[in-house]
């Protein structure tokens, strides 16, 4: 019997209390979750919660009840807003999640602490918080005493999985097989399975980065280990994974037919279970193999859709990946000016997000593919932006372009030295616009106040030393902002109250004024 069947065994014994059987709730949604069913572990919790971005239902629960109903919400939420592509579905998660550590810090449960901050963490690693994630995932393994090694493994895995997305693919190995043994003695195959699915991950990226075929051999070996556990487990998410991974290395390796196969079979698993996020990192693979293969139509339809669903998740990491890729793409069709701009608009993302070696490598595409279009002083400081970036980065390959790059610039600039300056002062007023050349400058703070303030209007208004963010608000304005190129990098508009004196006071029949009418002293009320 398994132990989901025990469960609903359990479940119907109608002398349960309320308390107990929501305990029983949250271990059958914890079961169903690690089995990859995150539809069957939100029924599992029945009318303890709603759905995504909904508040459970916690009268009459015991505090340590409490704080599991809500880790169990928190962690689903994050699931099932990335399978779904939820807007919000991650600053939800975290907000329950966060709640449920700090009940289960007062009533003294270091282990189920280090449980939800695994999972606020994971959080923080789909949005591209990457050092975040790192911060949270080394405080739970503090926490941990020893006696709890399913949960320190899944820990080693996440923290393994940071550092490989970060670039720190040596890091990353060096983790896993310092853990190597406490996976040898679990008896979970999903567990195992991730744990050669990450030893393949980083062995992968290592391979591309140092030329080692060594490496490749021995991810195609880890790979094939990863999808023999996930098919005795059951999971079918994990085997999907492991497919789109190892499509990806074969890609890397120009085995572009065999990645193919094994992006098929990735995607009809996915597209199975519904999975719209996996779906679209899936096709964004697969975009890279058809530009490899000078494919480019049909990359374009491939990036476009993946980049379609993933802005409407709030996973900006992935969807910055996405974005470069779809920047690479338009440039070889010959769309130069949404080339530039979908690759500015991928290194911003990614920075506001956190994903600073993601923002790096959008910059570093946006050189490679246009440094004869950008001026100088745009290509510098793109340079001294994405050095700044990946000044921290590992990865041998990404060190490489960087270097590249400056050595590009480096020979432009010698180039542009030794030629006779016979560029006079009527050059350099022809067609000269003080107000293009002001608002250029204009738009360089605009866009670091608003990555720095992540995204608030407020925040940002108040770097730039404006009175009122109505004035940065008007000049992102989508339609006639000088700065509308730039309204991606703000947080959506909440909707303001209306006051409900001035709805009181209202006279029966009295025509409503409009707002621009009332005066100063009457609106200091309505707030």
């Amino acid at each position: 019997m398994t132990l989901t069947e025990t469960l609903v065994k359990e479940l119907e014994n109608r002398a349960l209390n309320r308390d107990e059987r929501a305990q029983l709730q949250c271990q059958m949604a914890a079961d169903y979750e690690h089995k990859g069913q995150y539809e069957s572990a939100r029924d599992a919790l029945g009318e303890l919660w709603q759905g995504v971005g909904q508040r459970p239902a916690l009268e009459g629960l015991s505090e340590l009840t409490v704080a599991e109903v809500l880790l169990r919400a928190g962690s689903l939420s994050g699931y099932l807003g990335s399978v779904r592509q939820i807007d919000g579905a991650q600053e939800a998660a975290k907000n329950l999640i966060s709640e449920s550590i700090t009940r289960f810090d007062a009533l003294g449960e270091p282990a189920r602490v280090a449980a939800a901050q695994s999972e606020l963490g994971f959080c923080y690693r789909r949005v591209g918080a990457h050092d975040e994630a790192r911060i949270i995932y080394c405080e739970a393994l503090k926490k941990l005493t020893g006696g709890e090694e399913e949960l320190q493994a899944k820990i080693y895995l996440r923290l393994a999985a940071v550092e490989s997305f970060s670039g720190r693919h040596n890091d990353s190995l060096r983790i896993l097989l310092d853990s190597a043994e406490l996976f040898e003695r679990s008896v979970s195959d999903a567990l195992k399975g991730k744990f050669h699915n990450e030893r393949a991950c980083a062995l992968t990226s290592l391979a591309q980065a140092e030329r080692r075929s060594d490496y490749t051999d021995r991810a195609i070996i880890e790979y094939t280990a990863a999808s023999h556990h996930f098919e005795r487990a059951g999971h079918a998410g994990y085997r999907a994974s492991a497919e789109n991974n190892l499509g990806f290395l074969l890609y890397t390796n120009g085995r572009y037919e065999e990645a193919h196969e094994h992006l098929n079979a990735a995607r009809r698993l996915f597209a199975d279970m519904q999975n719209r996020g996996r779906v679209a990192q899936v096709d964004e693979t697969r975009a890279r193999v058809l530009l490899a293969q000078d494919n480019l139509r049909a990359a374009e339809s491939a990036i476009r859709e993946s980049v379609r669903v993933l802005s409407t998740g709030g996973e900006q990491g992935l969807l910055a990946e996405a974005l470069t890729t779809q920047g690479r793409i338009l440039s070889k069709l010959g769309n130069f000016i949404e080339s530039v701009n979908t690759l500015r608009r991928a290194a911003d993302l990614a920075e506001q997000a956190g994903a600073v070696e993601d923002a790096g490598r959008a910059l570093l595409s946006l050189m490679e593919e246009h440094a004869d279009r950008l001026n100088e002083h745009e290509l510098l400081e793109t340079y001294e932006r994405a050095n700044n970036l990946l000044r921290e980065t590992q990865d041998a390959e990404t060190i490489t372009r960087l270097r590249a790059c400056s050595m590009r610039i480096v020979s432009a600039r010698r180039v542009a030295l030794s030629q006779p300056r016979v560029r006079s002062l009527v050059d350099f007023w022809s067609n000269f616009n003080l107000n293009e050349r002001v608002c250029n400058y204009e738009a360089r703070y605009v866009r670091r106040a608003l990555i720095e303030g992540r995204g608030s209007i407020t925040r940002a208004a108040r770097l730039l030393g404006l009175h009122h963010h109505a004035t940065l608000a008007a000049m992102l304005d989508e339609e006639h902002g000088r700065h509308k190129d730039l309204a991606h990098l703000r947080t959506p508009p909440e909707p303001r109250k209306q006051s409900i004196i001035n709805r009181k006071n209202r006279r029966p029949g009295r025509p409503r004024r409009d707002a621009r009418t009332i005066s100063s002293s009457e609106s200091k009320i309505g707030k």
